[in-house]
């Protein structure tokens, strides 16, 4: 197969994919890369909180409830 440009920058963009992981790959195991490594936020953009929709809300609070008891008007025994 005759050697093209096409191919030679096909194989030099392999090359410097895999150095780039080898790169990646060190830099992780030493701890120098960081834990936000993902690439969903921009650079210096405060992580955002995960929020679980599977999770069951929280109840209220005890001062809630007697709150809207309060309002309902006194229990009856």
């Amino acid at each position: 197969m005759a050697d093209s440009a096409a191919k030679r920058m096909r194989e030099a963009r392999k090359r410097r994919n895999r150095e780039t992981k080898a790169e990646r790959k060190r830099l992780r195991k030493e701890g120098l890369l960081g834990q936000d490594n993902t690439g969903l936020f921009q650079p210096g953009e405060v992580a955002r909180p995960v929020v679980n929709p599977d999770a069951p809300e929280t109840p209220p609070a005890p001062e809630a409830a007697e709150d809207a008891e309060d309002a309902q008007g006194p229990k009856q025994p």
